[in-house]
């Protein structure tokens, strides 16, 4: 059981991370014009990526909750 406290609390502090990050290239893909094309393109790929593994963790989170 402690295990599964500990783990659960590494993966909170890692989403909340995680999630600072999102907001960061959420703001970052909303003004293109600051970018150039190939870093634009590349904070559309860490968004798409980063929204991906956000959505695998709390999965596995609602899963052990289960």
């Amino acid at each position: 059981i402690e295990n599964r406290i500990s783990y659960r609390r590494a993966m909170k502090r890692a989403m909340q991370s995680d999630r600072s990050r999102l907001r960061e290239l959420e703001i970052r893909v909303a003004h293109p014009q600051h970018w150039r094309a190939g870093e634009y393109r590349a904070n559309l790929e860490n968004l798409r990526q980063l929204k991906f593994r956000l959505n695998n963790q709390l999965n596995k989170l609602r899963r052990q909750a289960e």
